[in-house]
């Protein structure tokens, strides 16, 4: 017998939400806790209500957690200037310097005067003498047939650029202030271990096409045979079109699928819009020319009806009148020579209208007129400027950190309201009613915070290095007699400093930062844990390293693979200055090197000086100073006989001081803080003259 089931057509509620529900949950709570000794669970006893009421806040807080996460990190004044610090945009983080051959063809094809570009692998070999030990440009086989040991080596990663210039590049100073200004352009974003022999323009191989059309009577010949000349030509050497951003999202790939905002966004960023890799990919240099391909592309054509003939041969050598065409191998499929551009000529050829088997002829200026619209509407298409953005959610402004004491959802009887308790109530009503309140505080306290913590939502994930408190609090001052309840000391600063220490608040910042580095594909605990091992490196540093790799991490991520420029030539190009490769910057980040210019990384201050006392002869000692302020950080804890001797302990104590076992911490009987280095027998080579007052401010200075 089949039971008489339905399906609810009413939405399922959040219990979170739901006041009735939370109360169930609780009262189940309370029966398995209290069964024995708490057996009244009617409205009228004291406790259901608490729970009655405490369900009824809770929901508040969790409508307030369900606010969209835009709203929840608002601000109520400059939240736009406040959420441009806060985020970074698609268009900041998402694209990269060049990786691919597309990505390169895209930079390439977004500079002024460039329509189409192609990379080409650039053959250069070597010849490696494996009995002398010599790399050799020439093969010494070509003279000595009989020399043994030598092998070929061919470069990879080496390639020649092939352009395609637009009609606004028509002289040649033009044409070679492009191909210059397309070479520095590729040096700047050029990949480590890869490099640019040349960049020319692509050479044309010309083609006759020769047709008869049968034309429908309505037909106006000139726009045919114009729009025929346009849609073949584009078969040849396909456009580059760009999109805009709208454009891009509802494109889709062959499977079916849009583009993500990730993939709209990789490569790098262009001024013309966006480029469809599928585009780019069809807009390839031709191997291969297919006449059933012209003959659709034909029939396409409004106004066409059938074509009677037609016939597409390579002209030999160029394009002038006097080039004679070859018939091909094989008629259904012509073969273009690799590297060149295959194109209509306007020279020869022979194109032939009828309608209803009548000849019709066109008018030589209608038809250049009606083609030069169609190519000035294209060039217009691929001239547009689109850089396009996605905007940063703003959000509203939701105060959630706003809180009410739920005291005062109580009934009047229980005088915890504003009306508080009747004039005639005796000192033990007043007492229990301020008992009352201080335990119901415990519950206010935790819902108060909670309302801390949503409104400082944008705090937990800042990137700003001030910036260091995780957990957040707020006194209740929503109910009468605050200040009776609260101890008199109680302040917002206490409540903080007793829910999170300092210890605390860096654990936890490093595990937000860990978080926010994992949205960019970090991963910083390896390179922790080396740092924690070598250096002895503690919380403060790393997150300052975190916050620094974060600031940084748009040229971080879109440089990873940059190599340097080595095309510049000038003295401040070569040698402190910022022209080096993405990897150098990433690791300067990780290991905590703020400059990252080509630079001497191991200039020390410190300068070696005689001792003045009564002892005969001279005495040497050393200092170590900060390069830039001058601050003395390590001073010599002897004097030594010779300036060399006092060099070589200062090049010790130096070398010591990058490794944990080097430092020896110590405390003075009066409770400040000092340390010296020691040496590898344990004895004092040099010291800090400087006390501190805690641990963690030595820490630091050793930091």
């Amino acid at each position: 017998m089949l039971l008489n089931n339905k399906i609810s057509t009413a939405p399922e509620t959040d219990p979170a939400l739901d006041q009735q529900q939370l109360f169930a949950i609780g009262l189940d709570h309370i029966r398995d806790l209290s069964r024995l000794l708490w057996t009244d669970h009617n409205l009228h006893d004291p406790g259901i209500t608490i729970l009655e009421v405490l369900c009824y806040a809770l929901t508040d807080l969790a409508y307030r957690a369900n606010f969209p996460i835009a709203d929840l990190l608002a601000t109520a004044e400059s939240n736009a200037e406040n959420m441009a610090r806060q985020f970074f945009t698609p268009r900041q983080i998402l694209p990269n310097r060049p990786l691919t051959a597309n990505d390169y063809r895209k930079l390439l094809i977004d500079m002024p005067g460039i329509r189409n570009a192609w990379l080409l692998p650039a053959k250069q070999r070597y010849y490696a003498d494996t009995l002398n030990g010599e790399l050799l440009h020439d093969d010494p086989r070509i003279a000595h047939p009989a020399r043994q040991g030598i092998h070929e080596i061919t470069l990879q990663g080496l390639y020649r650029v092939l352009l395609e210039l637009d009609g606004s590049v028509t002289t040649r100073s033009q044409c070679e202030e492009v191909c210059a200004t397309a070479m520095q352009l590729l040096q700047t974003n050029r990949n480590l271990c890869e490099d640019f022999v040349t960049a020319g323009i692509v050479q044309d191989q010309y083609y006759t096409l020769c047709a008869e059309l049968e034309l429908a009577d309505d037909a106006d010949q000139n726009k045919v045979m114009a729009q025929l000349q346009f849609e073949v030509e584009r078969y040849l050497s396909p456009p580059v079109v760009n999109h805009n951003l709208a454009d891009m999202r509802v494109r889709r790939h062959a499977d079916g699928s849009t583009y993500t905002v990730a993939e709209i966004f990789a490569g790098s960023p262009l001024q013309c819009g966006f480029i469809d890799d599928m585009e780019l990919e069809q807009a390839n240099l031709r191997s291969e020319i297919r006449l059933s391909d012209i003959i659709s592309i034909v029939m396409d054509i409004a106004g066409v009806r059938a074509v009677r003939d037609i016939l597409v041969n390579p002209l030999a050598p160029g394009n002038s009148p006097d080039d004679r065409a070859t018939a091909p191998a094989n008629k259904w499929c012509i073969a273009v020579p690799s590297g060149k551009r295959p194109r209509l000529s306007e020279q020869q050829g022979r194109l032939v209208c009828y309608k209803r088997g009548i000849p019709v002829l066109p008018d030589t200026v209608k038809f250049r007129n009606e083609l030069q619209k169609l190519n000035d509407a294209l060039e217009a298409k691929l001239n547009e400027t689109n850089p396009e953005d996605l905007p940063i959610p703003q959000g509203r402004y939701r105060d959630a950190g706003s809180y009410h004491s739920f005291q005062q959802h109580f009934p009047v009887l229980y005088g915890l309201a504003e009306q508080g308790l009747p004039a005639n109530a005796d000192e033990q009503r007043k007492a229990l009613a301020l008992q009352l309140k201080g335990y119901l505080l415990l519950f206010d306290q935790a819902m108060a915070n909670y309302c801390a913590q949503l409104a400082n939502a944008r705090e937990l994930f800042s990137s700003d290095p001030a910036q260091m408190a995780t957990y957040f609090t707020q006194r209740v001052d929503s109910f009468p007699d605050t200040a009776r309840v609260y101890a008199e000391d109680v302040t917002a600063n206490l409540l903080h400093d007793r829910i999170e220490t300092a210890a605390s608040a860096r654990a936890r910042r490093n595990r937000f930062l860990d978080h926010l580095l994992a949205r960019v594909a970090e991963d910083f605990q390896h390179y922790l844990s080396i740092m924690q091992s070598a250096f002895g490196s503690g919380a403060e540093s790393a997150i300052a390293t975190k916050y620094a790799f974060l600031r940084d991490s748009p040229t971080l991520g879109a440089e990873r693979a940059l190599a340097y420029d080595h095309s510049l030539t000038a003295p401040d190009a070569l040698w402190n200055s910022l022209n080096v490769s993405g990897l150098e910057r990433r690791l300067a980040r990780l290991l905590g090197i703020a400059n990252f210019s080509r630079r001497n990384l191991g200039s020390v201050s410190y300068d070696l000086y005689t001792e003045l006392d009564k002892t005969p002869g001279d005495e040497f000692r050393f200092r170590v100073k900060h390069p830039v302020t001058g601050k003395i950080l390590l001073s010599s804890s002897m004097h030594y006989a010779t300036p060399a001797a006092a060099h070589a302990e200062r090049v010790l104590a130096i070398e010591r001081a990058q490794h944990p076992e080097g430092y020896q911490r110590k405390v003075t009987i009066d409770d400040r803080h000092y340390f010296n280095i020691i040496n590898p027998a344990e004895e004092v080579i040099a010291r800090r003259i400087e006390y501190f007052a805690t641990a963690e401010e030595m820490d630091t200075a050793i930091d």
